[in-house]
């Protein structure tokens, strides 16, 4: 089954109730099926059932009908960072062996060379407001006024008959996503319709709810990252709640919609909920309306969970902020804490019909409770494999116990109630002396220090030796007195020998911090002082 079918089965919504909410104006169901039916007419000349389609947008209401489009017409849509630069987003494109590129009228300056390779459909920003609006942004934001060979407005591509729906077995790839790439090259990963509609399918559970119709889903996690097209867009609009879509977090709008009760789940990385809790709306009566939030996409520091579930408490509000645990080989979410069950730490309970287990990194045997090895994940919403990478795919999946398991790369235990933790990613943990070192736990104890509002721990080399460098945000430390505290607290293995306060910790596209970077970032300063010397 296609997703646009499955959503088109499970939609609860009658015609006249709200799907989407995008800069103050409401779409209807029926206009949500009645623009996916359009955008499918204006692509149907272009792409055909198994044709890859690249789509490079934020979250705007063109992003869901061109997704829904292209699965409708059976092609596979290759979700892109509508900020990736031009020669990354080649690269990605090549690698997808893509027909086709969508994206945004303002994106033309920076990817128009690409249609010596590629057609390109343009999108305007504004597409969807009224005509104010749109003349308002026209007259901040200039139109591209370059070569539009081979580049067609999306309005003035040719409408055409649809073609019948594609006998599309559901365990076949219909998306595209890249994995974050914090490890190493990024990869891109195949989900299956199926994949994403087994998640969607725990939709409810994982939001710790029995129902979701009428209630309004925050989308500012965009769609190229899994949870926020599984969860913030497919499993909201499924279960009938509104998709208030954002083509950027803006923490202002949040508080005003939190006030008019148009917005009870909310879902995010910690620097959206840390962006909330300094906005002064944030507080009062109208937390009241807020249901749940989830964090996730990176490690949540336990202080950003008091804070948050602090004020939520103080003002009487019921609505509490849960960590949860996933990855995009997972169609991401398949761990949560929730009202039921949560344990401080913990990434919380699987969702029901999938399994964890933590084994050797380079073994199949489950270990027994509170061991530590490599976490790995079993269940209808594994993705299908890397693209074009028979190797990788071989090395992460493997079976025990007649079920399939995808390794996760991710290092952490189960306690015997079958809370699942994680601490590390593999491939960050840092060996000093032949001692593991767990930057993760380094971040934890330097998070404690007053001021400090990130921090992230990585390895660097000196004349080939193995060192740590500590890089936070917030207020200026005395770099001594951290380091003291690093090694009280751990050993001194862990102790950094770089300090830095920086003005923010990097992120990858998929807003997890770039380690990567600030490896780098640590090499040239080991560099330089090698210099000075």
């Amino acid at each position: 089954m296609l997703l646009y079918q499955s959503l088109k089965l499970s939609d609860k919504k009658t015609d006249d109730e709200r799907a989407l909410l995008y800069m103050g104006k409401s779409f209807t169901h029926s206009a949500l099926f009645k623009n996916i039916d359009d955008a499918a007419t204006r692509l149907a000349r272009i792409v055909s059932a198994g044709d890859v389609v690249t789509i490079c947008m934020p979250n705007t209401p063109e992003c869901v009908y061109c997704f829904y489009a292209v699965n409708r017409l059976g092609g596979i849509v290759h979700m892109v960072h509508p900020l990736a630069p031009l020669n990354q987003l080649k690269k990605f494109m090549d690698a997808a062996k893509s027909k086709l590129l969508i994206t945004l009228s303002i994106n033309l300056e920076k990817y128009a060379p690409l249609a010596a390779e590629y057609p390109i459909v343009s999108v305007h920003p504004a597409r969807s407001l009224n005509g104010i609006l749109r003349f308002a942004f026209d007259m901040k934001v200039k139109p591209y006024k370059g070569d539009m060979t081979n580049i067609t407005d999306y309005d003035s591509l040719k409408l055409c008959a649809l073609p019948e729906e594609p006998a599309r077995d559901g365990a076949t790839t219909g998306v595209y996503l890249h994995s974050g790439g914090t490890g190493g090259e990024p990869k891109i990963i195949e989900l299956s319709d199926e994949s994403v509609i087994a998640l969607s399918d725990r939709g409810l559970e994982a939001l710790c709810t029995d129902r979701a119709h009428g209630m309004y889903m925050l989308a500012a996690l965009p769609m190229f990252h899994g949870f926020g097209l599984a969860m913030c867009i497919h499993t909201t609009l499924a279960y009938g709640g509104v998709s208030v879509l954002m083509p950027k977090f803006d923490p202002k709008s949040t508080v005003k919609l939190l006030k008019k009760n148009k917005m009870h789940f909310i879902i995010g990385v910690p620097n959206l909920f840390r962006a909330l809790l300094k906005q002064k709306g944030f507080n009062g009566k109208a937390l009241k309306n807020l249901y749940v939030g989830f964090v996730g996409g990176d490690c949540a520091p336990q202080d950003l969970l008091d804070e948050f579930n602090g004020r939520l408490e103080k003002v009487g509000a019921t609505a509490r902020l849960f960590e949860g645990y996933g990855l995009t080989e997972t169609v991401t979410v398949c761990a949560v804490n929730n009202f039921a069950h949560n344990r401080r730490g913990s990434m919380g309970y699987m969702l029901s019909d999938l399994e964890a287990i933590v084994v050797d990194p380079d073994g199949t045997t489950p270990l027994a409770a509170g061991e530590k090895g490599e976490i790995a994940i079993a269940g209808n919403t594994l993705m299908n494999g890397y693209l074009a990478n028979p190797q990788t795919n071989e090395r992460v999946f493997f079976e025990y116990g007649g079920k399939k398991y995808v390794r996760t790369g991710d290092f952490g235990y189960m306690d015997a109630d079958g809370y699942l933790y994680f601490i590390q990613r593999l491939k960050r943990i840092i060996k000093i002396s032949g001692i593991s070192v767990y930057p993760k736990e380094i971040e934890t104890s330097a998070l404690e220090i007053s001021g400090v509002t990130g921090a992230c721990a990585v390895e660097y080399k000196d004349n080939g030796k193995t060192r740590i460098a500590l890089f936070l945000t917030g207020a200026e430390q005395d770099k001594q007195a951290v380091k003291r505290k690093i090694s009280n607290d751990l050993s001194h293995y862990a102790e950094p020998t770089i300090v830095e306060v920086i003005d923010a910790i990097p992120v990858t596209p998929v807003m997890k911090a770039d380690t990567i970077a600030l490896s780098n970032l640590a090499q040239q300063m080991c560099s330089q002082t090698r210099r000075s010397e």
